[in-house]
């Protein structure tokens, strides 16, 4: 079998490329894609996002934990508590946490563990604040306004997720403060009218966050299809959609090239269409590519069935090239190449009633590096022409003592 990097484009990408530029055009304002679009974004970014989630949770809990020295001064009647609280219950919580999301392969479920690890997160310090005395618990309050920013602006929560979070923390943040009774009514009013205005804009900055990398994806996934499409469109033969001789030349040095540290077999079918100028001739050119095209589908089948690659040799010619195969191998891909085109019984009138389309066929077998390949090609193309000389439609194999060079 050939490498996978010189196999063809994927055959939906056409439509995802076609879909990713109306995406594009509508500003992915919705935060939604299409069907398939939607799950090829999640399934390509499933991995950075899970190393990004594990990177932040990581830097996130040291900086929590560097907040015992704000609950040492602010707290300090307490202290015993809220620290138990940081190392011994939501730091494991934490830790399990961020192995649970490197286990599960559905992201709505990674989302969802983080979301919900942040929101754990922002409970134990504010129901410590609810028994203290200290004159502080003010400004300790303070300090969900930063869990709730890392909470969009640093983890990133796409904006449902963080939606949720969001109204969770403000709900325990406003019950919280309202039973500690550490202020009158009218600070309590301002100090929930600030954090409700601080999840509105925190929430339209996750909004933007999200769109900007859902576009961000977008223009990359773009790229990357149109320079599948380009390289398909430079390695293609317009007519008969096979691989052009430019293309054939480049993977051949590709295998040679691997093939000195490892020798490998390698085997080449030249192909030429019988009598193919006298149809011309007769039925004119446009009924010739058609002819051309036709005979073109079948080869292309048959040899990817076997893991060749099929090249447009010059003309009416066709070169099938495979490696890891000896002689026999590549025969009985040639002998269902031939059979194939007669199957297709496309008719030619000019040689006779009843007469069809043939192809006579040249094999030749070596191993590389120890014979080069234009010396392997001239030995096909010998062969090639003893088949033409023995009736055409049929198949000839060049010697293997002849294949030198």
């Amino acid at each position: 079998m050939l490498a996978p990097d010189i196999d063809r484009p994927r055959p939906d990408d056409p439509q995802t490329l076609a879909e990713v530029e109306r995406t594009i055009a509508s500003g992915a304002r919705t935060l939604r894609f299409g069907g398939d679009l939607e799950r090829r974004y999640q399934a390509d970014t499933h991995q950075q996002r899970l190393a990004f989630i594990t990177t932040v949770g990581i830097g996130g809990g040291l900086v929590y934990n560097l907040f015992l020295i704000s609950d040492w001064l602010m707290l300090r009647d307490m202290f015993v508590y809220v620290a138990l609280g940081r190392l011994c219950l939501i730091t494991p919580m934490f830790i399990g946490a961020l192995a649970l999301g490197r286990r599960v392969t559905s992201r709505w479920a990674l989302e969802a563990i983080a979301a919900a690890a942040t929101v754990l997160c922002s409970v134990m310090p504010l129901i410590v604040m609810i028994y203290s005395d200290s004159p502080y618990q003010l400004h300790y309050q303070l300090g969900m306004l930063l869990i709730m920013v890392y909470c969009t602006m640093i983890q990133q929560l796409p904006l449902g997720f963080a939606a949720a979070a969001m109204m969770s923390m403000l709900v325990i943040q406003l019950v919280t403060t309202y039973i500690a009774e550490f202020a009158d009514v009218l600070a309590w009013q301002a100090n929930a009218m600030f954090y409700a205005s601080a999840v509105a804009l925190l929430l339209m900055a996750s909004y933007f966050l999200e769109r900007g990398t859902r576009l961000s994806y977008l223009f990359a996934l773009r790229g990357r299809l149109l320079h599948v499409q380009l390289t398909e469109i430079a390695r293609t033969d317009a007519l008969t959609q096979l691989f052009n001789r430019r293309y054939q030349g480049e993977v051949m040095a590709l295998i040679w090239d691997g093939a000195a540290g490892s020798p490998t077999r390698v085997a080449v079918i030249l192909l030429d269409i019988d009598h193919f100028k006298a149809y011309n001739d007769s039925y004119g050119h446009l009924q010739g590519d058609q002819c051309l095209k036709q005979l073109s589908r079948v080869v292309q089948q048959a040899a990817q069935k076997r893991g060749a690659l099929a090249f447009r040799f010059g003309g009416e010619e066709m070169l099938i090239l495979l490696t890891n195969a000896d002689t026999r191998r590549a025969g009985a891909l040639a002998e269902e190449l031939r059979q194939a085109v007669t199957a297709l019984a496309v008719p030619h009138p000019v040689l006779g009633e009843g007469a069809c389309v043939t192809i006579s066929l040249g094999l030749a077998a070596a191993i590389a590096p120890h014979t080069s390949a234009d010396a392997l090609i001239a030995s096909a193309d010998s062969a090639l022409y003893a088949a033409k000389h023995a009736g055409r439609d049929c198949l000839r194999c060049a010697p293997l003592e002849a294949v030198k060079g």
